[in-house]
């Protein structure tokens, strides 16, 4: 039998450890006994010119860790203290910067919590979606476009998080188990079964495309297919850059149609940055524009290769208008949908409750950064505000952050791909995503809002 537990927390499962935008950026250590990272991406001027790079890093008793020849970046070691400073002297040599390991999801405590049963009787032969649970599927009219006939299959996500725990009885149906990879060196993609319950990437994999199996979950595209690509650590929820960059690289050279990353983090590009730790210290301003630009190039080669990239706004609930200093990643690169969060207030399953499109009162917005809107729950009233899915070793738990409410975009995404063919642009996928959300805050783009809150049924239909 599924266990069902409740997440509990300041911002729940949020996609990442941030900081306020208006804290005093003062005091923030300069001088570290350590450096906080382990590794260097040493980025080549053109992709062709990585390996005689790598070569001459070789000879100078560098440590070629791994290699992302796609976008021209390798991952160094060296004990070498003045790597940088020397590294740059070399030829074809673009940038090198520190590849810092950073928090992107946080690690969350949870509760057991009961479910009643009920008897398996698409979408109604789920015993959760029977008792009104999932009411983010009944938010974007899914059950009307699964009535129409589009469940996904053909369409492909890849879920770059924390890992996905394999032998799930509700995502073992869909895993594609031989594409799925791990970035993290130490860890392999598919969770442990001693990793705790509320395992983040298992629980976003289930609200893309739990199985339509009659066991008690349905995600929204429940015929897709889903790739678990390893990015964070399953233990911390932080990541190296280089993991995220290899990650989204990976999947657009396997044809992913669409990349979720309920991940994220914000950087001041006037240096500050926070460590896996959670502490805040100074890097030079360069570093900050470096390794954002080496984001977007890969970025920018998945969203060539065909992926529409899907990726959290963020849990600080800032107005990111006006916030010039400050720059969201992945979610505020460019050729990226970027997702805020709605949730019901005080949602009630016994009774016809219908307000579903509340502004969570965690989620970052702004105009000039959030694309669109998503169920994401909220917590501050009550526990079925959440967002129930999958979790480790068969469990099912209960989440609420923009984490959230980026699956539900993927799974929307997949619906539309899978209809036509899976012969889809991410320019004509985002487009359509936008054009048939519905515009439950004016008809242009919202602050909290974007475009709108996605719309299944219309995306599949109109």
């Amino acid at each position: 039998m599924l266990v069902c537990v409740f997440l509990f927390g300041a911002v729940f499962s949020s996609c990442e450890k941030e900081e306020n935008l208006s804290e005093s950026d003062e005091n923030l250590a300069t001088d570290l006994q350590e450096p906080p990272f382990k590794n260097y991406m040493v980025i080549s001027e053109s992709s062709d010119l990585t390996k005689s790079v790598e070569n001459s890093l070789k000879t100078s008793g560098s440590e070629i860790i791994s290699s992302i020849p796609e976008i021209g970046i390798s991952i160094v070691s060296s004990k070498d203290v003045n790597f940088i400073e020397n590294t740059m002297k070399k030829k074809n040599i673009n940038a090198v910067v520190p590849d810092y390991e950073i928090a992107w999801i946080p690690t969350s405590k949870g509760i057991e919590a009961n479910l009643p049963e009920a008897t398996p009787s698409i979408g109604s032969t789920e015993p959760y979606y029977y008792y009104d649970y999932l009411w983010g599927l009944e938010a974007i009219d899914a059950p009307d476009a699964w009535n129409a006939g589009f469940t996904g299959s053909g369409a492909s996500v890849f879920v770059l998080d924390s890992g996905i725990d394999a032998e799930h009885i509700e995502l073992a149906p869909n895993l594609n188990t031989s594409l799925s990879a791990s970035f993290v060196p130490g860890e392999d993609w598919n969770v442990l079964e001693s990793t705790p319950f509320d395992n983040h990437g298992t629980h976003v994999a289930g609200t893309i495309a739990a199985a339509q199996n009659g066991l008690g979950l349905i995600g929204v595209a429940p015929h897709a297919e889903l790739v678990a690509v390893k990015v964070l650590s399953e233990f911390t929820g932080s990541g190296a850059f280089s993991s995220i960059n290899a990650g989204i690289v990976y999947a657009g050279e396997n044809s992913a149609d669409v990349i979720n990353m309920s991940l994220g983090a914000t950087l001041n590009k006037n240096g500050k940055l926070v460590d896996a730790n959670g502490d805040p210290y100074k890097i030079p301003a360069k570093y900050v524009m470096e390794i954002v630009n080496a984001q977007q190039k890969a970025i920018d080669y998945a969203y060539k290769k065909g992926s529409t990239i899907i990726a959290s706004a963020g849990n600080d609930g800032v107005n990111y208008d006006g916030n010039s200093a400050y720059i969201k990643l992945p979610g505020g690169l460019n050729n990226v949908v970027t997702v805020s969060a709605t949730a019901p207030e005080g949602y009630d399953w016994t009774a016809d409750y219908t307000n579903f499109d509340i502004p969570a009162s965690y989620t970052t917005h702004g105009k000039s950064l959030v694309d669109i809107a998503a169920p994401g729950g909220d917590g501050d009233v009550a526990l079925d505000d959440m967002i129930l899915s999958t979790g480790n070793n068969n469990s099912l738990f209960w989440s609420a952050g923009t984490s959230m409410a980026a699956p539900h975009v993927s799974g929307v995404a997949a619906l539309i791909i899978a209809k036509n063919g899976g012969d889809m642009s991410p320019q004509e996928v985002t487009k359509q995503i936008e054009k048939t959300a519905d515009k439950v805050d004016g008809n242009g783009q919202s602050t909290f809002f974007g475009k709108g809150r996605i719309n299944a049924y219309r995306a599949v239909t109109e």
